[in-house]
């Protein structure tokens, strides 16, 4: 059996592959977007092992160069990643990928470097990686990975195909946890509720969910997900002094665990519910990310005007940033409950 049907969803974009490597088409270079989570990673290892199997099924999961590959060991699979201590991938990194990539390959075919953040490149890098995108050596493949292809330069995108990936549902999820991870079906039979917070905080991705059925981490999920719809449920109450006693008491319970990545966990999720509550009042049919149903992202946004959610959407992201950059907690909650709290409301 083909490693390729072990990757769940975006049947069109795998036959596409497929196709390609089969008809001994594919791309010196490549782009691989989509949204954290969504598979970018282990795609770029079944490519490149598919790339480099004898088998007639390749990747065939078995040999020594799959196996290799898919456990991040082979010398001709490199990871092109920034340098220690820095957010952006610099032009020297770059540069040692021009030179490195001109030696013939140790055990594969080819040689095969990954950007896993290639959407991480300054201009310079940029600039200094289209020189060998342009007259690449004979046997090297450049997969370049991010969420969003447009933040590369449009030349670096007319060398490298588009191959879009998209997060898998939610129902796709729960079926193929329940069938592959015992734990993750232990969950959904005592604890229905956690299982389902520990889908939706995944946002598609399967390798995120089956992470989150871990009994302590599940229960952190449906902490999360509980003080997130709390906090809307306050948002949308008409205010009284009580009202505003119990929003800010809300507020400060969010931070009272002193942890960073939970805050900004539970950000993200208000976010992902001001996202469905504004979709539902824009279009008949979508994909909710936190409610259930269309119809529950309806009924919640019944009680929010379109500008109140709309100036929502503008607060989160710039506190999520603010985490990000190592605010202190209690004074990043009090901001956010505060401008929440006088966001308009007509």
């Amino acid at each position: 059996m083909s490693g390729f049907d072990s990757f769940y969803g975006n049947e069109r974009l795998i036959s596409r592959v497929k196709s390609d490597i089969s008809r001994g088409k594919f791309p010196v270079s490549s782009i691989f977007e989509g949204a954290r989570g969504c598979g970018k990673r282990t795609l770029a290892r079944l490519v490149a092992a598919a790339l480099s199997c004898d088998s007639d099924d390749a990747p065939c999961m078995e040999c020594l160069m799959c196996e290799k590959i898919m456990r991040d060991i082979s010398p001709d699979v490199k990871w092109v990643v920034a340098e220690s201590g820095k957010v952006q991938l610099g032009v020297d990194v770059i540069r040692g990928v021009r030179e490195d990539a001109y030696y013939a390959p140790n055990d594969l075919r080819a040689k095969f470097y990954i950007f896993p953040a290639a959407d991480t490149m300054n201009i310079q890098a940029q600039n200094a990686l289209l020189k060998i995108l342009e007259e690449p050596p004979d046997n090297v493949y450049f997969l370049l990975l991010c969420e969003d292809a447009d933040t590369l330069l449009p030349t670096i995108r007319s060398r490298a195909p588009r191959f879009r990936l998209e997060l898998l549902p939610d129902e796709l999820i729960a079926e193929k946890l329940t069938l592959l991870s015992p734990e993750a079906a232990k969950l959904r039979r005592d604890d229905e509720a956690a299982f389902n917070a520990a889908i939706k905080l995944a946002y598609g991705s399967l390798g995120q969910a089956q992470g989150f059925c871990d009994p302590i981490r599940a229960k952190d999920c449906l902490s999360a997900w509980r003080a997130a719809e709390r906090f809307i449920t306050l948002l949308a109450t008409k205010r009284t002094a009580a009202d505003e006693l119990e929003f800010f008491e809300c507020a400060t319970r969010l931070v009272s665990s002193k942890q960073r990545d939970t805050l900004s966990e539970i950000y993200t999720l208000i976010l992902t519910a001001v996202r469905d509550m504004l979709l539902s009042k824009l279009a008949r049919d979508f994909r909710p990310l936190f409610y259930a149903t269309c119809d529950k992202a309806r009924e919640a946004a019944s009680r929010f005007p379109t500008t109140r959610l709309m100036s929502l959407s503008e607060l989160l992201p710039e506190q999520i940033s603010d985490l990000d950059r190592n605010i202190n907690l209690e004074l990043s909650m009090t901001l956010t409950a505060t401008r929440a709290a006088s966001a308009p409301r007509r």
